[in-house]
């Protein structure tokens, strides 16, 4: 088992299977933000290499998670904690978290969506989905299931940059800090560890076909027509005000700024 997380460690390094953003936004450019991941198979991957389970002690839930409601019945509870941790939670006020997991079946999907008044509150976002991603961490990850580093790299969030000037929307993803050749010698690692027998052999094929069929999807909503966006391979729906991108994470992997977006409203 320890060949299989180090396999999951190094894929999720590299992919996230399927995620989808989409933003809804309303006349004043505030909106709704949702980030949505698909990890269903990689929990098949874990699943068919590790011992079965008695169905009765297989893990299933299907729950939502509205944070405004746990302030309520925890205020007494968060009075007592410290500035910092008060302004971490904060930041998860009118978030909502849809957990769906059901081992038996080799589901495990997670949906976030965060409210929004002005494009410039994008800025956190990021931080809001990672602090967010911490409680589907702790409920996913009972009794140890998987290595916390491994559950780390499942669910970690891009940086990624958001404004909206001039009448542009613009999606920034900056270049990785990791070079090219640390990604080469960890799968030069993994490759060689790998080869020791067929179980790491057939475990390697499983895990290129997963990054082979996984994609970042955006979905963008504008309250007005969309004039021009600079991504060739972006689509403009029929109405003219949706934005839809669709790219490999074998793409984003060669350069993560394949996700820059820029799109010109009409006036």
């Amino acid at each position: 088992m320890k060949k299989v997380f180090l396999l999951l460690s190094v894929v999720a390094f590299l992919t996230s299977c399927n995620v989808t953003e989409s933003i809804i936004f309303n006349d004043n450019m505030g909106g709704d933000y949702k980030s949505s991941f698909d990890l269903s198979p990689m929990m098949q991957i874990a699943g068919s290499q590790g011992p079965t389970k008695p169905e009765a002690e297989m893990k299933k839930m299907d729950t939502t998670i509205v944070f405004n409601d746990l302030f309520k019945t925890h205020k007494d509870s968060i009075a007592s904690l410290s500035s910092e941790q008060k302004a971490n939670l904060e930041k998860l006020k009118g978030m909502i978290v849809h957990v769906n997991m059901d081992e038996a079946n080799e589901v495990f999907e997670f949906t976030m969506i965060k409210p929004f008044e002005t494009v410039n509150e994008l800025k956190t976002i990021n931080d809001q989905m990672d602090e967010a991603m911490g409680i589907v961490k702790s409920i996913s990850n009972e009794e140890g299931a998987a290595p916390e580093d491994q559950m780390e790299e499942l669910t970690k969030t891009k940086e990624v940059n958001y404004s909206f000037v001039n009448n542009t929307f613009s999606r920034v993803q900056p270049a990785s800090l990791i070079k090219k050749d640390e990604v080469t010698e960890e799968t030069q690692d993994m490759d060689s560890e790998a080869e020791e027998d067929d179980f790491g052999k057939q475990l390697e094929m499983q895990f290129e076909e997963i990054f082979s069929a996984s994609f970042y999807t955006i979905t963008y909503t504008f309250p007005r027509k969309v004039k021009s966006v600079s991504n060739t391979n972006a689509t403009i729906s029929k109405d003219g005000k949706t934005v839809h991108y669709k790219v490999a994470w074998s793409e984003i992997n060669k350069d993560e700024t394949v996700m820059n977006l820029d799109v010109v409203l009409e006036d």
